[in-house]
């Protein structure tokens, strides 16, 4: 991809996430080990930027509000490598996820509880409903797959850029 055309995928990835990435909690992500070495911030802004590239080539409308909760996917804030519930991580996850964002961060619509509670299909239950859904269920599938492998780091620089301009928002 050209150096504009990541720059203005940047610009825009902020625009849309730019308050979320600057509130406490999410930060808090960085945190909690998800995939191997890789914490759950830099993969769920992985996952979330590649939706969002996904959205602009396929001309999705709703790119906002399906960009946002692909970012919250796994907002279930704990280590899941030592804390265990009744339900398996796989099973569990999703639905904490919801709990915790309309707990702390605000309601989310049909469409995207959808999206965070489908994004394990079809290892769960319940099935993506709207294209948002599938563009998170399929980019969570790369991304983790790219964690697990250790090529994710490829993904380093643009992580870094967002994270340098949404800290930059800050002050």
């Amino acid at each position: 991809m050209n150096q504009t055309k990541e720059q203005e995928n940047i610009r825009i990835y902020i625009s849309i996430n730019g308050d979320l990435l600057a509130d406490a909690l999410v930060r808090s992500m960085m945190n909690y080990r998800h995939h191997g070495d890789i914490n759950t911030l830099f993969h769920s802004v992985y996952v979330s930027y590649c939706v969002l590239k996904m959205c602009r080539a396929l001309h999705v409308e709703q790119t906002r509000e399906i960009v946002r909760a692909a970012l919250l996917h796994d907002f279930y804030l704990y280590e899941w490598y030592t804390e265990k519930h009744e339900q398996n991580h796989i099973w569990y996850h999703p639905g904490q996820s919801v709990i915790n964002v309309e707990k702390y961060i605000g309601s989310l619509s049909d469409k995207q509880k959808n999206m965070i509670l489908s994004h394990m299909f079809p290892l769960t239950k319940t099935m993506p409903d709207n294209i948002g859904a599938w563009l998170l269920t399929i980019a969570d599938k790369y991304c983790a797959s790219q964690d697990y492998l250790s090529i994710s780091s490829r993904f380093n620089s643009v992580y870094d850029e967002i994270v340098k301009r949404t800290q930059s928002n800050d002050d």
